[in-house]
């Protein structure tokens, strides 16, 4: 303000001293929005960068799909390279076919033509012969039709007549046999196979044209026969250590819900609700009372159940550590992705009989993770309060997974301190089949399916994790649900 400015507010200020509060009042105003307006850039600046960086994840720095990453470039894989080269390694026995000593059919091929010399050879004396065989399906594959006749009579003594019992599972006039019945729930469960595509596929392979709808009734009344079975899996894997649990979005009747799973390294329990939190979990049934480790993602609903014990899932960690460290240019995040790689290698070691990870070695793992939190949390603070705005103000990623870490460091490190997993790969596998039904077979039409499906999936991946044969555990589930979970159970 030059000379001749500040006298002529001088001035002013001793002849018309309410010019000057006006003016006073009309600057204060000017600031206040200038204020308002930086506050708000502030705000979209804060918005756009998280725009940014949002864009940048994808399935190796976050927990979306590997789906996801269609239109950029495929993410590196987290798992460490192995020292070990693809394909078969040295000592491995192999799969191949072996010759038959039986062999269903017989084609000699006489010795005929000319030899070298431009002899005939044919009538050559014949002194042996070399054999190659071919392994191929029967021709013509269809149905065979078994009729079960009752024999009809006269009680000799009262007259009474009598007639000859039906096996259990005739039951009418005329039906499908178990066999078929097996593999079309084979098709239908494991292999994923739509109703009209496995109604075309009959018809193709086995002469047997079979409705989409008499493939739906066949599957579900599979499904009732595998109930039982499935029920029986629930119960001893809420007797296990430690319970694997995930979730995933389906769909039925054109509306989103959750296939839930509880899974051990032998047995897989399916459950599908229109909820995702805690009361579908308390209706799948199994960790209401349950006291072991439930290994999951840090999904707030398994907090709810106060008599559980917690194992976080560190595939899941690995991934945002790296969002954090590669995307958002935090060395912290690194230091503790290198912690938690390292830690699980000492601990495979030690499982494997290798060495140990004893007290001492403990100890300082923990000395270096409580201190890349410090560091990260020099990086981190908590945001300042603004003034006029209401609630917490937004943490940011790095910050919410520092203080997981902090919060819920045993759970974090359970694979260190108890027998846990380091992950909860064994869950997520278990979902993942799915996502591929859903791309190949759409939804749910009735819960009634939707059931079915959970209960026979039980079954097959139960079956599958205990290289159990899946069509004979299910062409056992159809005759005797009973044996199929003994079968199950005690293999």
């Amino acid at each position: 303000m030059d000379a001749s400015n500040r006298e002529a507010l001088i001035e002013l200020a001793e002849h018309d001293p309410e010019a000057i509060v006006d003016l006073v009042l009309t600057l204060s105003a000017g600031l206040d929005q200038a204020n308002a307006n930086i506050e708000m850039l502030k705000e979209e600046n804060e918005r756009l960068k998280q725009e940014i960086a949002d864009l940048k994840r994808n399935s190796r720095n976050s927990s979306k799909p590997p789906s996801s990453d269609r239109n950029n470039k495929p993410p590196r894989s987290q798992r460490e390279r192995g020292k070990r080269r693809p394909g078969g390694q040295a000592g491995h026995q192999g799969h191949h076919l072996e010759a038959s000593e039986n062999p269903d059919e017989i084609i000699v091929h006489a010795l005929e033509g000319k030899c070298d010399c431009g002899c005939n050879l044919k009538n050559a004396e014949v002194t042996g012969h070399e054999a190659r065989q071919v392994f191929d399906l029967p021709k013509g594959i269809t149905l065979e039709v078994t009729e079960h006749r009752a024999e009809k009579g006269v009680c000799p003594e009262c007259g009474k007549e009598c007639k000859a019992s039906f096996p259990g599972e005739v039951k009418a006039p005329v039906q499908y046999g178990e066999r078929i019945q097996a593999i079309i729930v084979y098709l239908s469960g494991y292999q994923l196979i739509p109703c009209e595509r496995l109604s075309e596929l009959c018809g193709d392979l086995f002469n047997c044209p079979l409705s989409p709808g008499t493939v739906v009734n066949i599957v579900n009344r599979a499904g009732s026969r595998a109930g039982p079975v499935a029920e029986e899996i629930k119960e001893h894997i809420s007797q296990a250590e430690w319970i694997h649990c995930d979730e995933t979005g389906t769909n039925l009747f054109g509306k989103t819900h959750w296939l839930h799973v509880a899974s051990t390294p032998d047995l897989a329990y399916f459950h599908i609700d229109q909820n995702r939190g805690f009361e579908a979990l308390e209706r799948m049934g199994i960790l209401g009372g349950y006291g072991g480790f439930v290994i999951h993602d840090y999904y707030s609903s398994y907090y709810k159940f106060e008599e559980c014990l917690h194992g976080l899932c560190n595939a899941h960690h690995l991934r945002d550590l790296t969002y954090v460290h590669e995307d958002l240019g935090q060395e912290w995040a690194g230091e503790m992705k290198g912690l938690l790689v390292e830690a699980k290698r000492l601990k495979d070691k030690e499982r494997s009989g290798e060495g140990c990870v004893g007290a001492e070695e403990l100890s300082s793992l923990e000395a270096r993770y409580d201190a890349i939190l410090l560091r990260g949390f020099e990086l981190n603070p908590e945001p300042e309060k603004i003034p006029g705005k209401r609630g917490r103000q937004k943490r940011g990623k790095a910050l919410n997974l520092l203080i997981r870490f902090r919060d819920r460091k045993e759970e974090v490190l359970g694979f260190l301190y108890h027998t846990l997993p380091f992950d909860n790969n064994e869950a997520e596998r278990d979902l993942r089949m799915m996502k591929t039904k859903q791309k190949i077979s759409g939804c749910f039409r009735s819960s009634h399916q939707a059931k079915a499906f959970t209960s026979i999936r039980s079954i097959i991946t139960s079956a599958k994790k205990k290289s159990i044969n899946i069509l004979k555990v299910i062409t056992l589930t159809l005759r005797d649900s009973a044996q199929a979970s003994a079968m199950i159970l005690s293999t």
